[in-house]
């Protein structure tokens, strides 16, 4: 942002026909732009999706992405994005890895801001769509899946973490965790995959099955190698295929022990979550 400053210069004193004569300097001086705000960021399978505000400066020219494994320390440049962009994808990220976000903003002169205070935080977790599940009666070695592997699994064997149940008396769904110590909550009717973006630290059913009604969301709470791990199910469809029970979902798991990001939207303060450690 540039400044127009009158110095005011007074280069002398010309006497003409008894007529005072000054001259005017005109100096621009150039600003800094602030640094970016309104950082955001959306978890993905092996990507992390960043937003923010456009810097609201005459002469912006673009922004600087800096990343780092924790909240301090070195920042390292990633990606130098031209305005009016506000948006930039991390691809270059291992899922269950922990990444921190920071951003400054350039003007046509180069001037480059400070880092911004604000920081967005992110985990990128595997994820899957359109899988298909089928009643553990029926077809034992296609009705079980295992979240952490994303397979489609025999009902009771070791890796299931969940598994269909067709009850024919109440004509329902059934989502059933395979072990004792795994937990699941219906979430409520979701929009879409992304409306759930962190598993709750509580409300978890007392039963090992819970009904499956399309539309919904299922959060998880998995014990994995000894640590709880998360996960939520997007049930798409309900059907029968060929007189079968079958069941259509999407999935994420985050294979990050302790930490309950699943998803956040665009607009969403990441900065200020906090990652939970449940024991």
């Amino acid at each position: 942002m540039r400044k127009l400053v009158i110095l005011g210069l007074l280069a002398g004193l010309i006497f003409v026909a008894g007529c005072e004569k000054t001259t005017t300097e005109y100096v621009y001086l150039d600003e800094y732009p602030p640094p970016p705000s309104g950082i955001t960021s959306v978890t993905a399978d092996e990507a992390v999706y960043i937003y923010w505000h456009p810097v609201e400066v005459d002469d912006i020219d673009g922004y600087l992405v800096y990343r780092n494994t924790s909240e301090t320390g070195t920042f390292t440049l990633k990606a130098d994005i031209s305005h009016p962009d506000t948006d930039w994808v991390d691809t270059e990220v291992i899922n269950g890895n922990t990444y921190y976000y920071r951003l400054s903003a350039y003007d046509e002169s180069g001037n480059e801001s400070d880092l911004s205070e604000a920081f967005a935080m992110d985990t990128p977790r595997p994820e899957g769509f359109d899988e298909v599940i089928y009643d553990y009666y029926y077809e034992p070695n296609y009705s079980g899946f295992d979240l952490y592997l994303g397979e489609v699994v025999r009902w009771d064997s070791e890796d299931c973490d969940i598994y269909l149940d067709y009850d024919v008396l109440l004509e329902a769904f059934f989502i059933n965790v395979r072990f004792e110590d795994y937990y699941i909550q219906d979430f409520g009717y979701a929009d879409d995959f992304d409306d759930v973006g962190y598993a709750p630290p509580d409300g978890w059913s007392g039963f090992n099955s819970i009904e499956a009604i399309e539309g919904h969301m299922y959060v998880l709470k998995l014990r994995h190698f000894g640590e709880w791990h998360y996960a939520r199910v997007w049930v798409t469809d309900l059907f029968f295929d060929y007189d079968v029970p079958a069941m259509e979902f999407a999935w994420a798991y985050q294979i990050d022990p302790g930490n309950r990001e699943l998803k956040i939207v665009p607009g969403m303060p990441k900065h200020v979550e906090t990652i939970v450690q449940d024991n």
